[in-house]
């Protein structure tokens, strides 16, 4: 993303004498200049490469670069915050029961989503809403939407009595002591008169494909016998079928509070096959569309993935296409060409279903000549 295309925002804040404004980002859960691992004493690998990107003071905006998860990176005086991490517990959306939000985004006043539309390994479509999870959370965060972050069991606290497993909202959580028909007997006895003891029998074991990472178990566990415990991602991979539903459960309860002061600007332009983050170079799969800018995430991604769509399939007939591959599909299955299992408008039916947020934008497109 070029920073000069992001000085009007800058400019219009400036003209009604706001000063105190700062760009940055939070760390990556990979390894590299952006790592969370590799910046832990001054930052300077995640700084540098900024700098060269004309994202630093010297750059075309001038403003401060700070890395929103590092305390280190704030500016006394305009931009402070103090930790690395806040948790934040749902009041109204409990897909999630805690979200890990880096210590600069929970202290940031108004947030300006400046976004670059790419296509995404995992994601597919990567844009406002991958921005705000992925970018707004802290290390933790990134690690439970990746699926990295799971319960464990404490073998001698644990009371077998499978209120954990029963209670998992994703039945990741497989409980082996027990008849199923005593399952409700179970609940009932542990809600009125603490848990049951079933101490020969076994501990739950986790299914970590079906696990989200939400912390349902501990919530309620009456042994106080879960942990969660985080892992190295070995494979990026793992969870894609699933990664934008969890991202948008995520973003529910990462946003609570601070809707009316989130705008999102997507820059439409050098959109690749793979995300900004590749350590590769990558020709643009389509041309230069434009920007969008919108209030809800969710309507404005929906929005650039029908102007992508749009292009994708535009270059399709026009070249031909890749018969093999593409026969038969429609505007709206484009991108099956990308991804064998594409995932097409369904997150977004998501998103209407679970929480009544109607995402289907109502547009209107500005052309410069």
């Amino acid at each position: 993303m070029l920073p000069e295309y992001c000085l009007s925002t800058v400019n219009h804040f400036r003209s009604y004498g706001m000063e105190k404004i700062a760009c940055g980002d939070s760390t990556v859960a990979y390894t590299g200049e952006r790592g969370y691992h590799d910046n832990h004493r001054d930052c300077s690998p995640y700084l540098g490469l900024a700098e060269r990107h004309g994202w630093a003071d010297s750059g075309p905006l001038g403003l401060s670069f700070v890395i929103i998860d590092k305390p280190l990176t704030s500016k006394k005086g305009i931009f402070d915050f103090n930790q690395e991490e806040i948790v934040q517990q749902p009041q109204q959306y409990a897909r999630f029961k805690e979200v890990y939000l880096a210590g600069g985004f929970a202290e940031a006043g108004t947030i300006v989503n400046h976004v670059h539309l790419t296509l995404h390994d995992m994601a597919q479509v990567a844009c406002a809403v991958k921005g705000l999870t992925m970018g707004g959370s802290s290390y933790r965060g990134k690690l439970v939407m990746h699926k990295c972050y799971s319960p464990v069991i404490n073998d001698k606290a644990c009371k077998r009595c499978g209120t954990c497993a029963v209670r998992c909202p994703e039945g990741a959580l497989v409980w082996e002591k027990g008849a199923r028909q005593h399952i409700e007997y179970v609940l009932d006895f542990s809600n009125r008169f603490g848990a049951l003891d079933w101490s020969k029998g076994s501990i739950p074991h986790l299914d970590k494909d079906r696990c989200i990472g939400c912390g349902e178990c501990i919530a309620v566990c009456h042994g106080k016998s879960i942990s969660m415990a985080s892992e190295e991602i070995d494979d990026w991979l793992r969870g894609g079928s699933s990664l934008p539903y969890r991202m948008t459960d995520y973003l529910m309860g990462m946003m609570e509070g601070r809707w009316e002061r989130l705008l999102n600007i997507v820059h439409l332009y050098n959109i690749t096959r793979r995300c900004d983050c590749v350590d590769e170079e990558q020709t643009p799969i389509v041309p230069h569309i434009g920007f969008l800018i919108g209030r809800n995430p969710f309507a404005v991604d929906l929005m650039s993935t029908y102007l992508l769509h749009e292009e994708v399939y535009k270059g399709y007939k026009e070249e031909g296409g890749n018969q093999q591959h593409a026969e038969g599909l429609g505007e709206s299955d484009i991108l099956q060409i990308y991804f064998a299992e594409y995932h097409g408008v369904d997150p977004y039916r998501h998103i209407e279903r679970e929480y009544g947020i109607v995402v289907e934008p109502d547009p209107r497109r500005i052309i410069l000549r």
